[in-house]
């Protein structure tokens, strides 16, 4: 979820994420909770090009990989200084221009590490 950012905001850091991933990044399930906070997920157009996740065995999945959250959120805090998302799988974690961006994680299991890094072909 975002705060103090409006859709044009969005969509502008999308198609700044979109020049360096070839057009292939999509928002998706967008919902405004209030006039400034807006809920939503990235996601790819194609899971067989640039931008999309993979699972840990290596089969593609129809969802944005790490880095291009992480170009995203950069995109974004550069137009909207003021902004700020709320990822809730890291704990209600909040990732502002100042901290949390790129702050890699588990994706897998404590058994079986995976970090959210891994989980792409952009490395």
């Amino acid at each position: 979820m975002i705060t103090n950012a409006s859709q044009g905001t969005l969509y502008k850091a999308l198609d700044i994420v979109n020049e360096r991933y070839g057009g292939n990044i999509r928002i998706k399930e967008l919902t405004y909770l209030s006039p400034k906070r807006i809920q939503f997920t990235l996601s790819v157009h194609n899971s067989r090009n640039s931008g999309a996740r993979r699972s840990r065995i290596g089969r593609r999945i129809a969802a944005a990989c790490y880095h291009v959250h992480g170009h995203f959120f950069d995109a974004l805090f550069s137009i909207e200084p003021e902004a700020y998302v709320r990822v809730s799988r890291h704990g209600n974690q909040k990732i502002t221009k100042q901290a949390g961006n790129w702050q890699d994680f588990n994706i897998g299991s404590i058994m079986r590490p995976f970090m959210a890094s891994e989980a792409c072909e952009c490395i």
